[in-house]
């Protein structure tokens, strides 16, 4: 089994002149959300890294995961008919 962090990350994107002095047009200011994905080797380097981002007065924006790597193969097949 693996283990990662999905860490959720907000960014906010500051809007264009055009749309604050003529509104419809530019683009507004915004956020936008997404989630960044921290593979561990172990569950030791989950439980350290689990333990720097929990320090401080911040809020955790994490979920942890357990999962297996699945492996795929591909075939190609080809019939024809008269």
């Amino acid at each position: 089994m693996r283990y990662a962090a999905l860490v959720t990350k907000t960014v906010r994107i500051p809007g264009d002149e055009r749309s604050r002095s003529h509104p419809g047009h530019g683009y507004p200011e915004h956020t936008e959300e997404h989630v960044e994905l921290i593979p561990f080797g172990d569950k030791a380097a989950m439980e350290n890294w689990v333990r720097s981002a929990t320090t401080g007065y911040n809020k955790p924006t994490f979920k942890l995961i357990r999962y297996e790597e699945l492996s795929y193969e591909t075939t190609i097949s080809v019939k024809v008919t008269p």
